[in-house]
This record gives structure tokens, C-alpha cells and sequence, in this order.
């Protein structure tokens, strides 16, 4: 048995997709833990509360709330993905915040980003500025401020009516 196939927490070299450069990474493997943090993260087939890092990449884990400025996800699930770009693989994610999202094969309940792109996946709520993929419902984002704005002035109006007794 391979050194980074034991469960535990263990340094290893991570190499980007396409890259030369090795980079020093934590890797988690086996675990159920309730924080693991660093600058490049790797978690395998885990259970984690809290994940953050630089650069995240998660493979058949699950995670609560993940933290990272670029994270990777290839079969796992996400209950809250905070991330500057994210890449999500064969998994699902129950809310994603992100500025460039790329989802494939991958399910997201609500997604707030600025760019998405969606590949054989499925997303339940978009509020996006560039969406390409399919979706059960989209809406501008002019369109939910201004949705939003007709409920408080509503709800302003109908608080000045009672206070006039009209």
C-alpha cells in the first residue's frame, strides 16, 4: 500500500492539470474530520465540515463548507461552496458562490455566480451574469432587483395604509 493511499493526513506533490510545476500539498485520505485547512488542499474519499485553502480539490468526499480561491471536485458532494472558479465533476453541490463556475455532469440546487458554464448537469436556481447549460429557471439579475424592489415598496405601502387606518 502506497504512503498517500494510507488514511491520515499526509504531505504529498501535487502537480496542476497541464502543469510541470510540483507544488507541496496536504492530503487528507479516509478521514471524518471537522477542519482541514492549508495552501493546497487535497481531500479523498472523506468526510469534512470545513475545508479552505488556496487551491482545493476534493475526490469522492463530502464536504459541509468549502472555502478556496480555485476548487476542483470530481464526485463529491458540497453543501456550500464559496470560490473564486470552480470546477465541479459527477457531484452535487446544494449551494455554489463563485465568480466562474464549470459544472459537469454535476447537480447545483442554487448557484450565484458571474459566469457558469453547465455540461450534462442540472441547476435548480442561476443567478448569474453568463449562463450556458440547461436550467429549471433563470433569472436576470435585473429582474430579481427589481422583483425584490415591487416587494418592499408593497410592503412599505401596505405599512403606511395601516398606519392611516385605510
Amino acid at each position: 500500500m502506497h504512503e498517500e493511499d494510507r488514511p491520515g493526513i499526509h504531505t504529498t506533490v501535487y502537480r496542476q492539470p497541464g502543469g510541470n510545476v510540483p507544488t507541496e500539498a496536504t492530503e487528507a485520505v479516509g478521514l471524518q474530520v471537522d477542519r482541514v485547512e492549508g495552501q493546497t488542499v487535497i481531500v479523498r474519499q472523506s468526510r469534512v465540515n470545513q475545508l479552505s485553502g488556496n487551491r482545493v480539490r476534493l475526490e469522492q468526499s463530502r464536504v459541509d463548507h468549502v472555502e478556496a480561491r480555485s476548487a476542483q471536485t470530481d464526485r463529491s458532494a458540497i453543501r456550500h461552496l464559496e470560490a473564486e472558479r470552480a470546477v465541479t465533476l459527477r457531484g452535487a453541490v446544494a449551494w455554489a458562490q463563485a465568480r466562474d463556475v464549470r459544472a459537469v455532469r454535476t447537480r447545483i440546487a442554487l448557484l450565484q455566480a458571474d459566469r457558469v458554464t453547465v455540461e450534462d448537469g442540472r441547476v435548480a436556481l442561476a443567478v448569474v451574469r453568463e449562463f450556458a447549460g440547461p436550467a429549471y429557471l433563470r433569472l436576470p439579475l435585473a429582474a430579481i432587483g427589481t422583483f425584490l424592489a415591487g416587494i418592499v415598496a408593497g410592503l412599505l405601502l401596505g405599512r403606511l395604509r395601516g398606519r392611516d387606518g385605510g
